[in-house]
């Protein structure tokens, strides 16, 4: 397994990890992504970005075989996602799987305002990197970018969800017609909602 870690300040940071799922997991996560009723959503941005940021999306229900398989217990994705991820102070609240096409344009965005951390994982079970497809970061003024990740099949990144990013569009003539994501969207817990969360399972932090 591979990890890299970029620290864009002291709180935020992305992680980038390979090697973490077996084929036989990659390609029945690119097939479930294959057979997933997709719709289409319009971006939460501007009016005008609106009109041309356009995406095919599928939200997951609460137990669903993406989340089953990415965040299998005792597994070695499991492991290393809850080294950047603590279940501690981040609750999982929800996820969807992005179906990107040729004419896709993504706007650069961010996720939350919040402290809030996105796992977004790349389904293909093929890709090239003369395809395009990649996810770019940038700084908080959207100007110049701080982080250009390969779209690689099987990768999981983890970030902050506060820092601006977007997709790259996808090469017409060479790559697949569909680029898929898994997004999984953890969310920070104040002291409120952790003693909530404990009470169901009898236990209280204090």
């Amino acid at each position: 397994m591979n990890i890299e870690k970029i620290q864009i300040d002291d709180e935020r940071e992305i992680v980038i990890i390979d090697d973490s799922l077996d084929i036989g997991k990659i390609i029945n996560l690119y097939y479930d992504c294959c057979q997933l009723p997709y719709r289409i959503e319009n971006s939460s941005v501007s009016d005008v970005q609106r009109m041309c940021d356009r995406r095919l999306k599928c939200a997951l229900p609460d137990e669903n075989p993406m989340t089953s398989i990415l965040l299998e217990e005792n597994s070695k994705s499991l492991k290393v996602i809850k080294k950047y991820i603590d279940s501690d102070e981040y609750g999982y609240s929800r996820g969807y799987v992005n179906l990107g096409l040729h004419s896709d344009v993504s706007q650069v965005h961010t996720d939350d305002s919040c402290k809030n951390k996105t796992l977004l994982y790349y389904a293909n079970k093929n890709w090239e990197m003369n395809w395009g497809g990649e996810t770019v970061f940038y700084n908080d003024k959207g100007t110049d970018y701080v982080k250009v990740i390969p779209y690689v099949p099987g990768r999981i990144v983890i970030f902050d969800g506060r820092i601006p990013h977007r997709a790259n569009p996808m090469n017409m003539r060479l790559s697949p017609a569909y680029r898929f994501t898994v997004a999984l969207k953890f969310q920070e817990m104040d002291k409120k909602e952790l003693i909530k969360y404990d009470e169901k399972n009898d236990e209280k932090i204090v």
